[in-house]
């Protein structure tokens, strides 16, 4: 599985893979790396269903709708 790196603390990553209306109860698409400094692997090729969109989705996509789900 290809893994990709990103800060959520840079608030221009707006991936579904880190949206609330991805659909992902048990979290599989991300690790933590370094959480206290924002930094989470994440695999962009994951699919799941978004509740904003009524569509499926891959984790590296991203839209308007992003909101944050690690508070």
């Amino acid at each position: 599985i290809f893994m990709t790196l990103v800060n959520i603390k840079d608030h221009r990553i707006n991936k579904c893979a880190f949206c609330r209306h991805w659909y992902d109860p048990r979290n599989e698409a991300f690790i933590p790396k370094s959480p206290a400094a924002g930094f989470w692997e994440f695999d962009p090729q994951r699919r799941a269903p978004c509740t904003s969109k009524n569509m499926t989705t891959a984790g590296c996509q991203s839209c308007r709708r992003f909101e944050e789900k690690m508070l």
